[in-house]
């Protein structure tokens, strides 16, 4: 019998156990391997930030959606790949052998090595809770990081810092202008939110030092700081490069438009862990991934009988909804804006029906 293995539990890989629950064939075992027993939905943060959604509302409990479906899951962290040999070694040195395995492992925070010691990371995504802990009741929170994740949290955190009576006193940093990757008109409004809600944020200025007690920015000015939250750019794992897997000059696995690696075929990835050799200056963001999980199936399946394969196309505009906190969001679509009320309605709606659609496979 052919084994198929999923490592990790992204929204790639999600759509695969639904759709083993479907249409799964006899032909083949499926083993889902991940660091964490549980999948934490990071689009749910903000809100649980706030107290709108318990800890349990944010999350996918993997092991029993796997025992529901008839998959076979194995806590385990993968820190090797053979792919001559199609094996994997887990962090106990157990060993994994596949027919075709997928990597839908997220990606890490670039955190630099010099301020690695005071800076404060989500991902693994399962980190999440507890890190939110430090910085939301931390006495000057620091943010750092002018993209959805970083204002996000900002937003949240301020809001529940006002619920809660505390001191604002929370600072949010970003080397360019908040959401500039969005466009100028969406960086401009953004800016002016924050304005209004009283956020304090300082654009074009990125973090240099860090101690027990502030932060030194690249123009020489200090912060006060008792929690630093780091919410930059995307970093690989270095499971792939030490692998000796082809990868991007970041060392994210380089695949081709069938999300399938583009020298070993019975390797296939999506999400955040990859990069699409004819795409490689796509965003790493959840809309795509999402969007990669049915290609990513079809392919998987595909590949174990033999068929031709299908290609990956993203689309060009996707909405894009962020928590501003306090009932609030703000919506983008090409160079539509809106924030208020009802965007927050939406992105309610949007992410409760997604856990939903897994949740109710085991619930």
């Amino acid at each position: 019998m052919k084994t198929l293995i999923l490592v990790g539990g992204g929204h790639a890989h999600l759509h695969c156990l639904e759709q083993l629950n479907n249409d799964h064939s006899k032909s083949w075992r499926v083993l889902l391997i991940s660091a964490s027993p549980y999948q934490y939905y990071s689009g749910m943060f903000s809100g649980y930030t706030e107290g709108v959604y318990s800890l349990n509302d944010i999350r996918i409990d993997l092991k029993k959606l796997c025992k529901k479906i008839g998959a076979l899951f194995v806590e385990d962290a993968i820190i090797s790949i053979d792919p001559k040999a199609k094996t994997l070694t887990g962090a106990d040195d157990a060993i994994y052998s596949y027919d075709a395995v997928s990597f839908d492992i997220g990606s890490q925070t670039d955190v630099p090595e010099s301020i690695s010691e005071h800076a404060l990371s989500i991902k693994p995504n399962y980190r999440f809770p507890e890190q939110l802990k430090h910085v939301r009741n931390a006495a000057h929170p620091v943010i750092v990081g002018g993209g959805a994740s970083g204002v996000e949290l900002a937003f949240s955190v301020l809001a529940w810092r006002k619920q809660e009576h505390l001191p604002a006193n929370i600072a949010l940093f970003s080397s360019t202008a908040l959401l500039i990757g969005q466009g100028k008109r969406a960086s401009k409004k953004i800016e002016a939110i924050a304005t209004q809600k009283a956020l304090s944020f300082f654009s074009g200025v990125s973090i240099k030092a860090i101690d027990d007690t502030r932060v030194t920015t690249s123009t020489n000015q200090q912060h006060p700081q008792s929690a630093v939250l780091w919410l930059t750019g995307p970093k690989s794992a270095a499971l792939f490069r030490t692998s000796g897997l082809p990868t991007d000059t970041s060392g994210f696995l380089l695949v081709n438009e069938a999300l399938q690696s583009v020298l070993y075929p019975d390797i296939f990835g999506a999400g955040d862990c990859i990069t699409i050799a004819r795409y490689p200056t796509l965003a790493k963001n959840g809309v795509y991934a999402v969007r990669q999980g049915p290609i990513l199936w079809k392919n998987l399946t595909n590949h174990l009988s033999k068929d031709q394969l299908l290609p990956f196309h993203p689309q060009k505009k996707f909405i894009a909804i962020l928590s501003t906190g306090e009932g609030e969001a703000f919506l983008s679509y090409g160079k539509q804006l809106l924030h208020g009320k009802i965007p927050w309605k939406l992105k309610q709606r949007i992410d409760r029906k997604f856990m939903r659609r897994f949740k109710d496979l085991y619930e």
